[in-house]
């Protein structure tokens, strides 16, 4: 099954889930050519311990070797940590269905090569990575005209998304590769990770590529997202049986709730469901010039990743009857949160989701629809099918599911380059040279590990 299998089917805007399963293979052709182009540049350059997803998704091109941003000698944590989760989680999904045995041979050395280079890394900074690397694992950053500028971590450093983002693939591919040593490492940088979180330690280390995106740490804000993405910690320990993931997940999820959601009308200015993505330092919804930014992508995905980790709580039976009892609370409250974000940030003309939605003027605040939450939606979306307890909640996330599908199915799947997807649309639906966090192309992490979700709950129905 290989890019020659893909169909690019669409679905009917008001889907069954029989007309979802049509869909299914093109989905697993996906997952498999992107896998497949990841171990073909790997084996082009036996002396490069990386990932290599450098390459430009408009025009099909690799990066220029000599580019200090987007060539090979600036290695970003997020891809490396991303990506070795993706190996991890394609390869036990490979060997689960009895998949491509011959390609997941080939992704296994790729997967203990990366994870050898990260420990090598780690080792040499202080138990840390950064969003930028030289090969040789030194840490940079830009300086304000663009230049690159030499870093040191130690162990003051601030735990970074590269540390959350690897310590989460780490332990993926050790315990998937059955390294014992390496896996007891990663879970204890796993504990620091989510330690630094939980006490308010935790600082973005993201370099913003997008002037229209600033992403770095602002004094009074904070922002939601190392909670959410360490959601996803939570349920891959869940699937590991770890006793302290139920606790770790809930308290998370706990905390977004009752932080960046509008629960019980507690913002009377704002709607119910809304979720704003930062807080200040009183707590309140962040206010910028008038605006309440929303993200929706990101809520969405935060929808995805906790319906993931209550699902693997209940099927490993690892919840004790106050965390069942919670479960189920929160679980209640996904199908209306699903609708009411994606209402507000889908854009049905140009066919995607917009990056930024302010909740006040009820407007987009950045109309570019980056591809990345149009795969997490799918994953939220099918996870409330799976949950929902009413026919209108189940063919609300059909709904939505067949509107995700046909915008990345039409606009931003390339058959021609590895079935990988554009980066970037604007407003109008055009493609737009704008890169969302990083140059590097997704390892299969938002695309591959939310379809992998979404196979196994429509495949199992």
């Amino acid at each position: 099954m290989t890019e020659s299998s893909y169909r690019g089917i669409l679905l009917p805007e008001r889907p069954t889930h029989i007309d979802v399963g049509s869909v299914l293979p093109d989905y697993r052709a996906m997952l498999l050519a992107v896998m497949a182009a990841i171990a073909d540049r790997y084996e082009r350059a036996p002396d490069y311990p990386f990932i290599d997803t450098k390459l430009d998704l408009i025009t099909g091109e690799d990066f220029p070797p000599d580019d200090p941003v987007r060539g090979p000698n600036a290695v970003y944590g997020w891809i490396q940590g991303r990506g070795l989760e993706s190996l991890a989680g394609h390869c036990r999904w490979m060997r689960r269905h009895h998949l491509a045995p011959e390609l997941r041979q080939r992704l296994e050395p790729v997967a203990a090569g990366v994870l050898e280079a990260l420990l090598a890394i780690r080792a040499r900074n202080a138990g840390r990575l950064s969003f930028f690397m030289t090969a040789d694992g030194d840490p940079f950053t830009l300086d304000d005209e663009g230049g690159i500028q030499a870093m040191k971590l130690t162990e003051e450093s601030s735990y970074g998304f590269s540390d959350l983002f690897s310590a989460k693939g780490m332990v993926a591919a050790a315990r998937y590769l059955e390294k014992g040593d390496a896996e007891a490492e990663a879970m204890d940088y796993c504990r620091r990770v989510d330690d630094a979180i939980n006490e308010g330690r935790f600082v973005t280390d993201q370099v913003s590529l997008d002037p229209g995106n600033p992403a770095g740490p602002r004094h009074g804000r904070h922002p939601h997202g190392a909670y959410m993405i360490q959601i996803g910690a939570a349920a891959l320990l869940a699937e590991h049986r770890a006793p302290c993931s139920v606790e770790m997940g809930l308290r998370l999820i706990r905390h977004e709730l009752r932080t960046y959601v509008n629960l019980n009308g507690r913002v009377p200015r704002l709607r119910e469901y809304d979720f704003w993505e930062a807080v200040d330092d009183d707590g309140a919804p962040c206010e910028d010039d008038g605006k309440i930014l929303s993200d929706p992508g990101h809520v969405l995905e935060f929808i995805g990743l906790t319906l993931k980790f209550t699902s693997t709580v209940r099927e490993n039976a690892l919840a004790d009857t106050g965390q069942r009892k919670e479960i189920a609370e929160v679980e209640a409250l996904m199908p209306a949160l699903l609708s009411h974000t994606f209402a507000a940030g889908f854009q049905p003309g140009p066919g995607g989701i917009c990056k930024g939605f302010d909740l006040v003027s009820r407007a987009p605040a950045n109309t570019d629809m980056p591809w990345w939450n149009l795969p997490e939606t799918l994953r939220a979306a099918a996870y409330c099918f799976s949950i929902a307890r009413t026919a209108g909640q189940r063919q609300d996330a059909l709904d939505i599911f067949s509107a995700c599908h046909n915008a990345l199915t039409r606009h931003f799947v390339r058959p021609d380059l590895h079935l990988m997807a554009y980066q970037t649309r604007d407003e109008s639906g055009r493609v737009a040279p704008v890169i969302p966090a990083t140059a590097d192309a997704d390892p299969g992490y938002h695309t591959g590990l939310s379809i992998i979700d979404v196979l196994e709950i429509f495949e199992n129905m």
